[in-house]
């Protein structure tokens, strides 16, 4: 087959989630599939340096640009005689259905229909306008949780044998590391020699971060060893918001805000984390929290979406409304070594259910079933 790729989101979305859901399912696929052929859409004449593809491929080069895409992408997938074209960043630009190219979308989550007061009004307005024909031209539609695939046919009444769940992953690089290379690492690079409590994730008002420092509030001087609270994240008006917040409260010398922190330095954030609170409100996936699991660090996340359903018994999960019990659940992690090491021993063997190969091998039965073709995969 002639199978497309949406890759744009690598250099997009740099650093987010569906930017490293792009990256590690082209990466696997190219380890996986010495069969198909591959094209990529793609934003400049350099993806070499960036698409993580060493087999012979080619592409097109399209800067965003709406009308140009509705245009040009049809034209692109007609004269490379493409059988599937997969869009992996829910479905955005998906162009009208032709007989010979199949389209595979992947939606991650439903987040602007749930809770639109916290999704930003450009992304809502497109978001809410293109989902329903995203929805109607997909051939099929991949989603990351069952939540997620429930969400998708409560909302647009979607046949479920469209739709097929194919979760995200932890990349290799999230694993145990020797504690005495953590402890060097984080001293040089964030002058980290305290114990502390980690936040990964975005900083916008969905993942709640507010509720993480006021239940930190409540417990810090009551801990028996001090713990800092770190909270890494772009500068930005959530990440200022934050730091006000942290002031009122008289917090300024025990949350740290190491800006952003690169993709190889949060493995030893994780590991050197005495526990990692995930507070979201609500998440098509969540992956932090398996992050944390593969690095050994015990987790509390939220009870609600499909977080309960991505960690199952490996984390302690929480009403993330709940200030009090959040604060109580954190103490009791922090004060009970027998706990934590429970947590620490179920989570590095559930982080292990989720994999990268697994995943790609999904994607190419998927692929081969929707263009109708016998597999005649190797893989290894």
């Amino acid at each position: 087959m002639k199978i497309a790729i949406e890759a744009r989101p690598i250099k997009w979305s740099y650093g987010t989630g569906i930017g490293n859901y792009t990256y590690h399912l082209i990466e696997k696929l190219n380890s996986l599939d010495s069969i198909n052929d591959y094209t990529f859409l793609w934003t400049d004449d350099d993806p070499y340096s960036a698409i993580p593809f060493s087999k012979k491929f080619s592409y097109y080069r399209l800067p965003k640009d709406d009308l140009r895409e509705e245009i040009e992408i049809p034209l692109w997938l007609s004269n490379e005689g493409v059988d599937i074209f997969h869009l992996p960043q829910n479905g955005f630009r998906t162009p009208i259905r032709d007989r010979r190219t199949k389209i595979i979308v992947t939606i991650h989550d439903l987040i602007p229909y749930f809770i639109p007061e916290m999704v930003r009004p450009s992304f809502l307005k497109r978001f809410i306008t293109e989902m329903p024909q995203i929805i109607e031209r997909a051939d099929h539609i991949t989603t990351v949780s069952e939540t997620s695939k429930q969400d998708l046919i409560k909302v647009f009444n979607v046949n479920p044998e469209k739709i097929t769940v194919i979760p995200s992953a932890p990349s290799s690089i999230y694993t145990r590391l020797p504690k005495q290379e953590v402890q060097s690492f984080l001293k040089t690079n964030f002058n980290l020699e305290k114990p502390y409590i980690l936040y990964v994730g975005g900083l916008n008002p969905r993942k709640n971060v507010p509720e993480l420092i006021y239940a930190y509030s409540k417990i810090h001087r009551d801990l028996p060893t001090s713990h800092l609270l770190v909270i890494p994240g772009s500068d930005s008006k959530h990440l200022q918001k934050l730091k006000q917040l942290v002031e009122a409260l008289d917090l300024s010398a025990e949350v740290f805000f190491p800006g952003f922190v690169e993709s190889e330095a949060l493995p030893y954030l994780y590991n050197g984390a005495s526990l990692f609170v995930y507070p979201s409100l609500y998440e098509g996936f969540g992956l932090p929290p398996i992050e944390a699991m593969a690095c050994g660090t015990p987790v509390i996340t939220s009870n609600v979406s499909s977080l309960p359903e991505v960690v199952g018994d490996a984390a302690l999960t929480i009403n993330p409304s709940d200030t009090l019990q959040l604060a109580e659940t954190m103490f009791t992690v922090l004060t009970n070594s027998t706990l934590a090491r429970n947590l620490i021993k179920r989570g590095i063997k559930h982080a292990q259910r989720y994999s990268w190969e697994q995943n790609a091998k999904r994607f190419l039965e998927v692929y081969h079933q929707v263009a109708g073709v016998e597999p005649a995969i190797k893989v290894s």
